[in-house]
């Protein structure tokens, strides 16, 4: 069975226009088997910053992280494989396309 794979897109209120053109923009160009979330305003889980997540196969990491790459602008983006191990799958996992934002890793499973 094939990986998962989520993106988290940050952004600040002061960015939620732009994060907002952003997810339209990928909703039209991201490839079939993504599933896009809704811009979430707020922290949640392990994240300091609102976001929206993208979901995705680990065949598709390729194409997703060149389009975040290209279309991404001053966003932070973590990247990382569901795992059992939510702590490692955020962190030894993870990369990060722009700057590496801290993270609520208390809130995270040691599976």
């Amino acid at each position: 069975m094939p990986l998962v794979y989520h993106a988290h897109v940050y952004f600040l209120p002061a960015q939620a226009a732009f994060a907002a053109e952003l997810r339209a923009t990928l909703a039209a160009q991201l490839p079939p088997g993504c599933w896009l979330g809704q811009l979430i305003h707020r922290e949640v889980g392990p994240h300091t910053r609102p976001m929206f997540e993208i979901n995705f196969a680990d065949t598709l990491l390729p194409a997703v992280e060149a389009l975040l790459e290209q279309q991404r602008g001053p966003l932070p983006v973590l990247l990382h494989p569901e795992l059992a191990d939510d702590l490692y799958g955020h962190t030894g996992a993870a990369r990060w396309l722009g700057e590496a934002l801290p993270l609520k890793l208390e809130t995270l499973s040691r599976g």
